[in-house]
């Protein structure tokens, strides 16, 4: 009697042996892309680390040096009582200031969608923001935004906006004045108006820093920018020394 063969293995594609599931179904494209947009996100953040700490730093400062005067003044044998309360005064004010100095530093981590700031201030916060990363790569920020009335979600200003200022320091190392300008969209249009940045070279501009001497946790590259643009529903066109981002209506 010939022994039993073995029992042929049941074909991959059959039900039984299927190791795929609902949960292990192909990744979409918005998917993709909203990993890739949180990365660059987090990558932003990491980069603006610095100027949110000094920020902290700047709003403590004055609460430090006042109460060092007024410890000094307490400690008088005869202390001034009237300057003591006023000093006690003038640091309630300052604290609730840092107070909220502090909070905002923290909502960078959690910026809105519904909440919309100006153009022109926004443009004006990124420039101070990024000073010293502008400065150390020779670029003068120019806003050219007139329209006050303009606005725009305040997550696409921390994350697309902050994002392209700081590609625009990666990957551009010849400097110049970069110009940001705005221009409103037609009564009939889809979008609510472009924002434009353009690098003009200039012989003003110091020379950019040796890139030795400048350390970047991460570099941030157009892919970066696209990825949180598209997340955010802004159209985006790139080329040699300038960008375009189309805002959606509001």
């Amino acid at each position: 009697m010939s022994p039993a063969s073995p029992s042929s293995p049941a074909s991959p594609a059959s039900p039984e042996n299927s190791s795929l599931s609902g949960d292990a179904a192909p990744t979409s494209l918005d998917s993709v892309n909203d990993r890739l947009a949180e990365a660059a996100r987090y990558a932003v953040l990491g980069r603006v680390l610095p100027g949110l700490r000094h920020d902290v730093a700047s709003s403590m400062q004055p609460v430090r040096m006042l109460l060092m005067v007024l410890e000094r003044r307490v400690q008088n044998p005869a202390p001034d009582l009237a300057a003591i309360i006023k000093n006690v005064m003038s640091l309630s004010a300052l604290t609730k200031q840092a107070a909220a100095d502090c909070m905002a530093v923290l909502g960078w981590t959690d910026s809105s969608e519904d909440f919309r700031v100006s153009l022109r201030v926004g443009v004006d916060q990124a420039a101070r923001l990024l000073a010293l990363e502008l400065s150390e790569n020779a670029l003068a920020l120019v806003n050219g935004v007139a329209d006050d009335s303009a606005t725009a979600p305040e997550s696409f200003f921390r994350s697309v906006f902050i994002g392209a200022l700081l590609a625009f320091c990666d990957q551009h190392a010849a400097g110049g004045a970069l110009e940001v300008r705005f221009e409103d969209a037609a009564a009939d249009s889809d979008s609510g108006g472009r924002l434009q940045l353009q690098l003009l070279p200039s012989d003003a501009v110091k020379s950019p820093a040796s890139p030795d001497g400048v350390r970047k946790p991460r570099m941030i590259g157009w892919a970066d920018v696209q990825a949180m643009a598209m997340s955010c529903g802004v159209k985006m066109a790139q080329g040699d020394g300038w960008l375009t981002l189309d805002l959606p209506r509001p």
